[in-house]
């Protein structure tokens, strides 16, 4: 088990993180020793992309991105691509330290989607001022695409409530998980969900959704509650529009 000290502010955030209670074998963790977390960008307002025709929903085959088209979709919404090399050292620099004991129970957050054979292409990265994290797969096959919400449906379902999965610094984590359908336009299916928890007497709240387009799926994770209740669907939104 990895162990971090961390500045109390950085441990708020890394607690937002904990969808516990799914019991799960093996001792994954995210991020290993992970990317170093790169100084924060100023906050700047989001602004929208420019819609393209959405995938079809209706046959095996969908229309993929290039790695290119989704790099100039994260930019144009003013996320960061390329800043690191897998889905798990972006969120350890997100949430440094954090423990997990079922890595499968991070499919909300598109986590393991960049080593996996079906998740076509996949681009990630965090938004510019770091509050947000987003994951985006372009399988190309409607039905690779529908098993990745899949996974995340059942995550939320299997990982909801409890103290079991996840733990910082040795100490479990407390958190509940409710899930509603989003209010997004354009999607051929998705899911919101919130976490919230207590931890050291602070609490602390955790918004995601995970959104298809025919065969590409968005995966968008907000942990600073100032802002993540509008800037998550917002956000979401202009991928899905982008898709």
């Amino acid at each position: 088990m990895r162990t971090t000290t961390i500045p109390v502010a950085a441990a708020a955030a890394v607690l937002a993180l904990t969808l516990a209670g799914c019991s799960g074998g093996g001792d994954d963790t995210t991020g290993g020793a992970g990317a170093r977390t790169p100084a924060p960008a100023p906050s700047a307002p989001v602004t929208s992309a420019a819609p393209t025709p959405s995938a079809s929903s209706t046959g095996g085959r969908a229309s993929a991105h290039t790695e290119a088209e989704l790099t100039g979709v994260f930019q144009r919404i003013q996320f960061r691509p390329a800043e690191f090399t897998t889905t798990d050292a972006m969120l350890d620099s997100v949430y440094p330290g954090l423990t997990v004991s079922d890595a499968s129970c991070l499919a909300p957050f598109g986590v393991g989607w960049d080593t996996s054979d079906d998740a076509g292409t996949v681009v990630f990265g965090t938004s510019n001022d770091r509050s947000m994290t987003a994951v985006v797969a372009s399988t190309g096959e409607t039905a690779a695409a529908t098993d990745l919400v899949e996974d995340a449906r059942s995550a939320l379902t299997r990982c909801a409530d409890g103290s079991a999965l996840f733990s910082m610094q040795g100490k479990p984590i407390e958190t509940t998980v409710e899930t509603a359908e989003p209010s997004l336009t354009g999607t051929d299916e998705a899911i919101g969900w919130r976490v919230r928890g207590t931890v050291g007497g602070n609490a602390f709240t955790l918004v995601g959704h995970t959104a298809r387009v025919g065969g590409d799926v968005v995966a968008l994770v907000g942990w600073d509650p100032t802002s993540n209740t509008t800037n998550v669907p917002l956000a979401t939104q202009m991928f899905v529009d982008a898709l």
